[in-house]
């Protein structure tokens, strides 16, 4: 396996060398962990978020061992395991190498379908590997992976940073190679225009170094969505006013600049950023400066409508890499001036706050995905599958809609999460009217095809309706709820799949369900989210005729990325909804396509999470 040398994003992504005084970390037991010798997985550092660990939420889902963000749970033969991995999360562990040396690394892990991390210590010999999770056949199938790396001695910072999650970890064995040191080639990292940017200055976003993906920048789609400048995978688009800006931002991208900063001393970095919803981030600086700086940003109401956050930091003199790692996506990027001194221009203000509420006080994180898995393969391992690509992408979630599901297969889909998780799974289904069965009143018969909710929250109750508007395929569509218990807190999930086909006025008859559905969820209390195949873009969704104004759309609030879900293998089209109803008590935070299915399914699922209170 190649080895790198760890430039600014492992830095940065350790915090700080135990050294330095910007990185405020503790070993969990005490003392540093001692190298040659075994790291339990959960033992990571004591100093919390943003210091210790990264975790995209603020619960320890497996509710064990320790409090904090960080999910563990209970492993299979005993001990812990950290699990519940999404892109971009990371932990720091303070070791201490007794002598420098080749060593190997072991990584304990598993995984029902395969996922992707670095490991990297940051000591005299700084390393930045890539590591490949295998696919192991399920959530407590273990397996060992490894590499070999030449350490530095004493102590330093060794940092996990998951790539692709989906994977769980129990533990790292660092045992000696006996055998010669590993030279580490050359970096093939180089400044975008021939010489390091220059500080004091201004750097352009889209002018980041040369070195490709893994190494210049981490970009989790394939190809520049926004067509222009560069052609990378990172999304380049032009930006209002001219010139360039990054976008389709997603967390866990980064992206990295070799700069030279002119005198030690006292700085203002300024960021010029665009966002609907808000968003945030860390910038980073190596070298002598070992800076590791959150940024948040703001909502300015629109991807074009500009705005600049600022922070002041010191930094050593000299080359040194410049990372900027993005925590939650969901903004775009222009550029970055760095001036002297520590007092900032006042920025320019930001629009008027938007319609909907903004995240804050107390409630619970609640991650989702909707998914229509495709009705064409009737099998028992595609409805299998399905469960295992929900739960092995992405954050995994608590609640499941999916549609065009078989229900026969009913059982098996909790089955298979439950067995795939360790938990209790909870469900409710209901199937469409078939052709020629809706008497007027009511359907006369049951249906093979229909729509699922399962949570691994207690379902308190559940009920359905019908919307008989009949399309080419069904006499009526089916609308499900289900009464989640969410820590005591009843939240209802509504769900369906909307007419399609060309047989009739599809628009009209999509109009006339969500006007029922509408008037069906208002006998409910909120909080109440809501999703399915809807089968049309938002124009009509959105609109004053569909959803809107009871409910609210999660993308238009929180959405990163490519919001296309249909039809893979080249969406063009989002079709795929996640609403909060318009009381806004479950807030939109994310909401991101997953590309990670393949071609189980001709749609990607659609994940979001809704801090809920």
């Amino acid at each position: 396996m190649k080895k790198f040398v760890l430039f600014a994003l492992p830095i940065c992504l350790a915090a700080a060398p135990v050294f330095a005084s910007s990185y405020s970390g503790t070993p969990y037991q005490g003392s540093p962990a001692s190298v040659p010798g075994t790291i339990q997985a959960e033992d990571f550092d004591n100093g919390g978020e943003g210091v210790a660990y990264h975790d995209s939420g603020p619960n320890n889902s497996g509710g064990a061992y320790r409090s904090g963000g960080v999910d563990i749970e209970a492993a299979a033969g005993g001990g812990y395991d950290i699990g519940w991995t999404s892109a971009g999360e990371w932990l720091n562990y303070t070791v201490n190498v007794a002598a420098a040396g080749s060593y190997t690394v072991q990584l304990r892990v598993t995984s029902p379908s395969g996922a992707a991390m670095h490991v990297g210590f940051n000591g005299a010999n700084s390393v930045w590997q890539s590591v490949s999770v295998p696919n192991s056949g399920g959530w407590q199938a273990w397996t060992t992976v490894s590499f070999t790396a030449t350490l530095g001695a004493g102590t330093q910072v060794m940092t996990l940073y998951t790539d692709a999650g989906g994977y769980n970890i129990d533990s790292i064995t660092v045992s000696s190679a006996n055998g010669a040191p590993v030279s580490a080639p050359s970096s093939g990292l180089s400044p975008f225009s021939g010489s390091p940017a220059s500080v004091p200055g201004t750097i352009e976003a889209e002018n980041f170094d040369n070195g490709g993906e893994g190494l210049a920048y981490h970009d989790t789609s394939g190809g520049n969505n926004g067509g222009a400048y560069r052609s990378t995978d990172v999304d380049i688009e032009g930006a209002s006013g001219g010139g360039y800006d990054v976008g389709w931002v997603v967390a866990g991208e980064w992206m990295n600049y070799t700069i030279n900063v002119a005198s030690a001393g006292t700085y203002t970095i300024q960021l010029r950023v665009a966002s609907p919803g808000g968003g945030s981030m860390h910038v980073g600086f190596n070298g002598a400066s070992n800076v590791w700086q959150s940024v948040g940003v703001p909502s300015t109401l629109g991807w074009q409508s500009w705005t600049t956050v600022s922070f002041t930091a010191t930094l050593g003199a000299g080359t040194q890499l410049m990372t900027l790692l993005s925590d939650s996506g969901g903004y775009n990027l222009d550029s970055i001036t760095i001036s002297s001194g520590g007092s900032a221009p006042a920025p320019a203000p930001a629009p008027s706050a938007p319609v909907a509420s903004p995240v804050s006080g107390s409630g619970t994180y609640l991650p989702v995905v909707e998914w229509n898995i495709e009705i064409n393969d009737a099998s028992e391992s595609h409805a299998r599958l399905a469960m295992d690509m929900l739960l092995s992408h992405g954050t995994r979630p608590e609640v499941i809609v999916i549609e065009e599901a078989y229900s026969t297969w009913y059982g098996t889909y909790i089955d298979e999460l439950q067995r795939q998780t360790g938990q209790r799974w909870y469900g409710a289904f209901a199937t469409h009217c078939p052709p020629g069965y809706w008497n007027g009143s009511s359907c006369t018969t049951s249906w093979y095809q229909g729509v699922g909710i399962f949570s691994n929250h207690p379902i308190s109750n559940s009920s359905s309706t019908f919307f008989p508007y009949a399309d080419c395929w069904t006499s009526a569509r089916v609308g499900l709820r289900a009464q989640i218990d969410l820590n005591g807190l009843p939240v209802q999930v509504f769900a369906t799949h909307l007419q399609t086909g060309g047989c009739a006025n599809d628009q009209s008859l999509r109009y006339s369900s969500m006007r029922d559905l509408k008037g069906w969820a208002s006998q409910y209390s909120a909080p109440q989210i809501a999703a399915g195949d809807f089968n049309a873009d938002p124009d009509q969704i959105d609109s004053t005729s569909g959803m809107s104004p009871n409910f609210v759309d999660s993308w238009f609030l929180a959405g990163q990325g490519n919001r296309f879900t249909a039809f893979v293998p080249n969406p063009t089209m989002k079709i795929d909804y996640w609403f909060s109803d318009a009381s806004m008590r479950a807030t939109p935070v994310s909401s991101a396509v997953n590309t990670g299915t393949g071609s189980v399914s001709d749609h990607y699922p659609l994940e979001a999470t809704f801090l809920v209170r």
